[in-house]
């Protein structure tokens, strides 16, 4: 009867393991903040664009440190009208780090032009020879997504503005 209890209690404690990891592998699997590497790549060619944009935008005096700011709807509210965006590239001395700051704004109804700053959030990169990092943000992989690209079209519409008035 001992031997049989002993024979059963080990049997269990192997099975429990083998569960306890198959629950632990389903669970990082099938996580909703899991990232794949599709979405990732996706992330960083929409930010190496708005780069590659930014370092077309208009004259640089200074290589080292180059800021653009915008003023963009981002999430189509109409009482607060558009959030300020800041795109700045700097070198540290070692990298070249690019940082993306949106400041939402929220709006009174009744002074259209008066506007206080509700929150502000950041994307921290790093900019290795053609390889762009993200080392922090602010925001999940569903919202960068959708930020990203919409920055990226109103840096492109602001651009075809100016060449507009240029001429």
């Amino acid at each position: 009867m001992i031997l049989l209890w002993n024979f059963g209690r080990r049997a269990i404690e192997g099975n429990f393991y083998i569960f306890c990891v198959f629950v632990i592998v389903l669970i990082f699997l099938c996580h909703p903040n899991g990232v794949s590497a599709n979405t990732v790549s996706h992330h960083l060619k929409l930010l190496k664009d708005i780069h590659v944009e930014v370092l077309k935008f208009g004259i640089n005096k200074d290589p080292d440190l180059i800021k653009r700011e915008f003023w963009m709807d981002l999430d189509g509210q109409k009482d607060n009208k558009e959030e300020h965006v800041v795109v700045m590239k700097y070198s540290d001395g070692l990298n070249l780090k690019m940082i993306v700051q949106v400041t939402y704004f929220s709006g009174d109804k009744g002074k259209r032009f008066v506007r206080f700053a509700k929150d502000t959030k950041l994307i921290q990169c790093c900019i290795k020879e053609h390889d762009l990092e993200i080392n922090s943000s602010d925001y999940s992989d569903k919202e960068m997504e959708k930020l990203f690209a919409i920055i990226l079209i109103g840096i492109r519409n602001k651009k075809e503005l100016l060449k507009l008035i240029k001429h």
